[in-house]
């Protein structure tokens, strides 16, 4: 795979494209450590005149399979509007921070829909369950 383009606009300035991005933090990381480790990435899109869109911070979850001997992972979701040469410092920002297990930014074509994600959505066995009445025997 050879080097990603930029997309520039005539006069070298970058447009402003949608990426989603998922990290898996360890799970060692608190609820305050996960939100500055998030303050800390906003910094980093809003210094490139990018801005964050939306963040969902999925939890706690198990992992398919260990991944540096972690069974568990903090899962976060950001949608972020930025040039595209802001994606590199993104992924290089992700690689240098030991506790991110895993990293992945995909570039949205259409517009992200910016409602809560189907991750965020009750999964319907759970709705079946709590709607039905307690057995009593």
């Amino acid at each position: 795979m050879g080097p990603a383009k930029t997309q520039a606009r005539p006069g070298g300035v970058d447009r402003m494209l949608q990426y989603e991005t998922v990290f898996i933090a360890d799970s060692t990381y608190t609820d305050e450590e996960i939100d500055e480790l998030i303050k800390g990435y906003d910094q980093v899109i809003t210094s490139a005149k990018g801005k964050m869109l939306k963040v969902e911070k999925w939890g706690k979850r198990r992992l398919a399979y260990a991944i540096r001997r972690n069974e568990e992972g903090v899962y976060v979701l950001m949608t972020i509007e930025c040039p595209p040469s802001l994606v590199k410092e993104l992924d290089r920002r992700y690689r240098m921070n030991d506790r991110i297990l895993r990293h992945l930014v995909v570039r949205v074509e259409n517009e992200a829909q910016l409602g809560p994600s189907p991750m965020m959505k009750p999964r319907p066995e759970r709705d079946e369950l709590l709607a039905e009445p307690p057995l009593v025997s």
